[in-house]
């Protein structure tokens, strides 16, 4: 009997005795196709280089493994008793597996094809060599990249080489699991770019040593991880506390782009002492229901605010923060637990407009790093430095705030602004040579105590660039003066003119 597979096949024989010709193999949207290279072209895939496929949704093999349903090897029709002749094809019996040539394999590309559920076989591995760019894409139930399949005594051993491969991207693949979990060892001299992205049950790269000497960080849906751990880590985004410990501890950069749901805050206060090598935040909104960036519990019956709990984030050195519209709070601060950033030297808030301020009078003194403060509309901002509850207490320790290299300072639209900083401290910025205010409209002072700043000479302003004679506060004081000059003469000409109208008329 001829099953209707190999009829196809004796088709389409001739078409795929030219695979040995082709150097690249693009195919999108082809709903028929349930495999892409059949099991009689699986050898002649020499000169191959760049193979992508896109959203073949019933794809189900790439590199057809056997003829499926088909027994008989006669060639005998057995229903009209007619032979065929399939002499130009290269017949397998039941047991002969064909494995792909894939020797000059440079690129492949898999996008949205959901119902694959590995690219390769172990067997094929072997002829991967000039593998340099793989990527996974959107495939909902790919499992594995590699399948295991039953190995001699001699393959259980065998080390796979990836001698070229230098970029893997695996992106939300939600039940994908592993590289390969087998046993055998990987080794993957060249590779330098990782990227393993919303794969929700990922447990790791190989059940076997894997050899990535290049390689010193992973990419993720959270942020930028070191290899300390290896691949053990979490892919996704953290929503539980079950799946916060690993997902801090080998975390340098917080990267979050455009997701609409991460809940309140990013960071748990049970994790913050596991920012150790965490050295830069980037959000980008909107990241609906977001309230702050480092949740700073309070703990009452902790300790009295004389013995403060001090919890320094020591290589953090920047953040920036765009579109979050639901965010309060960078910290909200709390009389028994204090964040420190002693080196952080960046800070950039922009269209964030529920935030109600940026530091609190308990944490400035740690910023001896800061160098760039840019804040912009933040429409609800009232104060950059926000007092403390207990301000007599802080007006008693502090008499001096000093941010010893911040050099410029940025505020641009913040509309219920009405100065830097409402507390009776004085402060000293002896660095700063560059400030801005701009739309800025509620503001009357920068701070109510005294303000040095030896090395500004100009501030830029909605009247232009102007010349700075004596400190911040008087120049304030003196703009405001003039803007109400300016509006009292605008109106008596304004009112004088509507008066002559009037007569004339």
């Amino acid at each position: 009997m001829i099953c209707d597979s190999l009829q196809s096949a004796q088709v389409t024989g001739s078409y795929w005795s030219l695979c040995q010709y082709p150097r690249n193999i693009f195919i999108k949207d082809c709903e028929a196709l349930s495999s892409l290279i059949p099991w009689y072209a699986a050898g002649q895939m020499k000169r191959l280089q760049e193979l992508e496929i896109r959203s073949c949704s019933w794809m189900r093999e790439v590199f057809e493994k056997e003829l499926m349903n088909c027994h008989n090897t006669n060639n005998v029709d057995e229903g009209s008793g007619a032979s065929t002749s399939l002499t130009s094809l290269p017949l397998k019996n039941s047991t002969t597996v064909v494995a792909p040539q894939l020797s000059n394999l440079k690129t492949v590309v898999i996008y949205e094809c959901d119902l694959l559920t590995h690219i390769f076989t172990f067997n094929a591995l072997k002829t991967l060599r000039h593998l340099k760019e793989l990527k996974v894409k959107r495939c909902h139930r790919m499992q594995v990249i590699v399948k295991e399949e039953n190995k001699t005594p001699s393959e259980e051993e065998e080390v796979v080489v990836f001698p070229n491969l230098e970029t893997l991207e695996l992106d939300r693949l939600p039940n994908l699991k592993g590289f390969f979990l087998g046993m055998n060892d990987f080794r993957c001299p060249s590779l330098v770019n990782v990227m393993i992205n919303d794969c929700e049950e990922w447990v790791e790269f190989t059940s076997g040593q894997l050899e990535t000497p290049k390689l010193k960080y992973v990419y993720t849906g959270f942020g930028k991880h070191s290899l300390e751990h290896g691949f053990n880590f979490q892919t996704t985004f953290p929503t539980s506390s079950k799946e916060m410990h690993s997902s801090f501890h080998n975390l340098i950069e917080i990267n979050i782009e455009k997701k609409e749901d991460v809940g309140r805050t990013i960071i748990p206060s049970n994790e913050l002492l596991q920012l150790v090598k965490l050295q830069q935040i980037t959000i980008e909104g909107p990241c609906e229901g977001l309230e702050e960036v480092f949740e700073v519990v309070a703990v009452e019956g902790s300790g009295s605010s004389e013995s403060k709990t001090l919890v320094p984030i020591p290589n953090l050195t920047q953040v920036k923060l765009e579109d979050v519209y639901d965010l309060k709070y960078l910290w909200k601060s709390n009389q028994w637990l204090v964040l420190e950033f002693p080196n952080l030297t960046t800070l950039s808030i922009h269209n964030c407009p529920e935030l109600k301020h940026v530091f609190t009078c308990s944490m400035i003194g740690s910023l001896v790093q800061l160098q760039e403060l840019h804040i912009s509309q933040c429409m609800i901002t009232e104060v950059i430095l926000k007092e403390e509850e207990e301000e007599e207490e802080c007006d008693a320790k502090v008499n001096e705030i000093i941010l010893p290299r911040l050099n410029s300072i940025k505020l641009q639209s913040l509309w219920n602004l009405k100065g830097f900083c409402l507390g009776k401290e004085a402060f000293s910025l002896p660095a700063l040579d560059t400030l801005q205010i701009k739309g800025c409209f509620d503001i009357t002072v920068f701070t109510k105590g005294h303000v040095s700043t030896p090395q500004l000479k100009v501030i830029d302003t909605d009247f232009g660039i102007c010349d700075v004679k004596t400190d911040v506060n008087s120049f304030i004081e003196t703009k405001l003066e003039e803007v109400c000059t300016n509006i009292i003469t605008y109106s008596s000409v304004f009112f004088n003119y509507i008066k002559r109208v009037h007569i004339i008329r």
